[in-house]
């Protein structure tokens, strides 16, 4: 399920080969929003550890948006008070800013900033990311997957958004705050990205939902070496996969990847492979499924033979579950880096993700997967 998105670009060259338009040096006016995988991003980034919510298939905030081909909501928008709206729109920005750096610009992992600044902050290993001056400063530190890394700003909002605005030129300084120190102590530069997505309503019929975005960088004498973009990326990627693995109901295993800290060898990692329910697919996950209370497993095995249990069998329209999963290959690779090989994050397995097989289902490139669980069945049982 799609919706049409209007676009504004400032400061990309060349632009992206996605968003080119027509003309030479023109960028697409319009662009389309999965809403699959618009849900994925926003469970990835902001439910932690809860279970999704029917399923990528209904969309939270599906309800609420109106049944055109825009993207539009009801009414004044999402929330009973400004405050609410406030909140909601701001989580809707950080979802979108993922979706599109994601989809049209190549990036694979997403740290959050305040998980790699402070106490909590991981080892850097000879750098560091610090807060140069007080207040906001961006979301996200991100990474291509391939060795380099760049800065995320997201923003969600009801009010005129554009590049000419002080709102705009406020969250330009917010790239000042922070900065990335290499093995010298120098201040290097980072590319960065402000993602600004304004909702249209059913109460504003002449508003377009429309995203704006630019690419500042960090205060910084030189630029970010390849060995810096390379460990930091590393790290980023060890962030991403951990909150992933939380996800998966794997604690152990995401704070071994979240701290580059090998687990014993006499500590196992188990669980459940998964393939599609699709004769012919070969494609493999390592997840699980979320489920309201049924009183009963929905899936289970009997005398080697897969069993499927209904709550209510005589009821149409009751949901069953929430499948949530890893790629196995990218799975067994994240157990390597737990056992000690840390280097192996700069090599993740490449995923080619499952596409316009149902709305409901959307992958990533980084290998993770949700859809409803009546497209999965049960595979084996591992042990690492």
């Amino acid at each position: 399920m799609k919706r049409s998105l209007h676009l504004a670009l400032s400061q990309y060259k060349p632009i992206p080969s996605s968003l080119q338009g027509a003309g030479i040096g023109k960028t697409k006016e319009v662009i389309d929003v999965d809403l699959a995988g618009l849900y994925h991003h926003y469970y990835l980034d902001t439910l932690g550890t809860e279970p999704p919510s029917p399923d990528p298939a209904q969309f939270e905030h599906l309800r609420f948006l109106m049944p055109s081909e825009d993207l539009r909501f009801q009414g004044e928008g999402v929330g009973a008070s400004t405050n609410a709206k406030r909140s909601k729109s701001s989580e809707m920005g950080q979802a979108f800013c993922r979706w599109f750096l994601h989809e049209h610009l190549g990036i694979k992992y997403f740290a959050h900033m305040d998980s790699l600044i402070g106490a909590n902050k991981p080892d850097f290993h000879g750098f560091a990311v610090q807060r140069a001056l007080p207040g906001d400063i961006p979301d996200y530190l991100c990474s291509d997957g391939s060795g380099s890394v760049v800065l995320a700003e997201a923003k969600g909002r009801y009010a005129p958004v554009g590049f000419g605005t002080k709102e705009f030129g406020s969250w330009r300084q917010q790239f000042t705050r922070v900065r990335v120190l290499d093995e010298t102590g120098t201040p290097v530069k980072v590319k960065g990205h402000i993602v600004a997505t304004r909702f249209a309503t059913e109460s504003k019929p002449r508003v377009k939902s429309k995203l704006y975005a630019e690419d500042p960088s960090t205060e910084g004498r030189e630029p970010i070496s390849p060995q810096t973009a390379r460990r930091l990326s590393t790290q980023v990627a060890a962030s991403h996969y951990a909150d992933v693995l939380m996800k998966l109901d794997q604690p152990l295993l995401a704070h071994a990847i979240r701290r580059l800290l090998p687990l014993d060898n006499e500590i196992r990692i188990f669980g459940v492979v998964w393939k599609l329910a699709f004769k012919g697919s070969h494609r493999l996950f390592v997840g699980g499924y979320h489920a309201g209370a049924t009183g009963q497993p929905l899936i289970e095995f009997v005398d080697n033979r897969i069993v499927r249990h209904s709550s209510d069998p005589f009821r149409l329209g009751l949901h069953t579950g929430t499948f949530v999963g890893i790629d196995y290959s990218v799975f067994k690779h994240l157990v390597g880096v737990s056992r000690g090989d840390s280097s192996l994050l700069d090599n993740v397995p490449e995923v080619d993700p499952i596409k316009d097989l149902y709305s409901g289902i959307s992958m990533l490139r980084d290998g993770s997967i949700i859809g409803p669980l009546q497209m999965f069945t049960p595979h084996d049982f591992v042990d690492f």
